[in-house]
């Protein structure tokens, strides 16, 4: 199923991909539209539904919040199609414009990124009625921006709250990282955040709040224990203990060692 709805001038659509670790499980792509400004693509995997999206609302501009294939896998389709310039980290150009090779659990979730020419997103993103800060933010991804509109009070966080306290993360992610660029986060003047898999959070500052204080208690915990040395395998074992089928599903691209590695 694929939805489409209006939240005041932004015009959203979701849709949904199945998990192959728990097939009743589901994740789901939001997308955001404010005046022509699309942020973030979804997954190639969705592409017949999101196409009629695409064509049925005028696209002018698209920004990235991050190169990974479910945030920018119809990047190239929307610029061969609708002729839009797609803004990206600057770091991640060159990386766009290769067709990265993706463990078979990615391709059957999000499906391929096609390569495409990205142009490094400035420092705001304009429209014809708001203006956008461009906010460099790493912890999911070294090179991973997020967009606030100060007026509204509007945070678009790309992958920086899917989940309020993981257990479990991608290879890429570093929590110190993480934990830094949500303190930055918090000191901006914000309520509503837009996040492209759990979608509008109007309470957005609160779960950030306790995204980092999670995070925060497990830093201290995992600095404890290698003060008394124990290794960071050891202390993964005892914050999260039993075997973890994410971990074997992803081929180990998925693990709480990233957590306790990056603390």
């Amino acid at each position: 199923m694929f939805e489409i709805w209006k939240y005041g001038d932004i015009i959203c659509a979701r849709g949904s991909r199945t998990m192959p670790w728990n097939r009743s499980s589901k994740m789901h792509v939001y997308y955001y539209l404010i005046d022509n400004l699309l942020i973030d693509t979804g997954p190639f995997s969705l592409k017949e539904q999101a196409v009629k999206f695409f064509d049925t609302n005028p696209i002018e501009q698209v920004f990235l919040t991050h190169i990974h294939e479910d945030h920018a896998g119809m990047a190239y389709w929307l610029q061969e199609n609708k002729k839009v310039p797609i803004y990206l980290h600057p770091c991640s150009i060159e990386h766009a414009s290769l067709e990265p090779e993706l463990k078979q659990y990615r391709l059957e979730i999000w499906g391929k990124r096609q390569k495409f020419e990205a142009e490094p997103v400035p420092d705001t993103m304009n429209t014809s009625r708001y203006t956008f800060q461009v906010i460099d933010s790493p912890g999911h991804c070294r090179h991973h921006k997020i967009l606030y509109e100060e007026r509204k009070g509007w945070l678009f966080s790309g992958d920086l709250i899917t989940t309020l306290k993981p257990k479990s993360v991608f290879c890429e992610e570093n929590m110190t990282e993480l934990i830094r660029s949500i303190k930055k986060i918090l000191t901006l003047n914000f309520h509503t955040v837009f996040c492209p898999h759990t979608g509008i959070l109007e309470n957005g500052r609160e779960l950030f709040g306790q995204k980092l204080n999670y995070l925060l208690q497990l830093q201290k915990q995992v600095r404890n224990l290698r003060y008394e040395g124990f290794s960071d395998r050891e202390i993964d074992q005892q914050l999260f203990p039993g075997p973890d089928p994410v971990t074997q599903l992803t081929e180990g691209e998925f693990s709480s060692y990233f957590i306790v590695n990056t603390l």
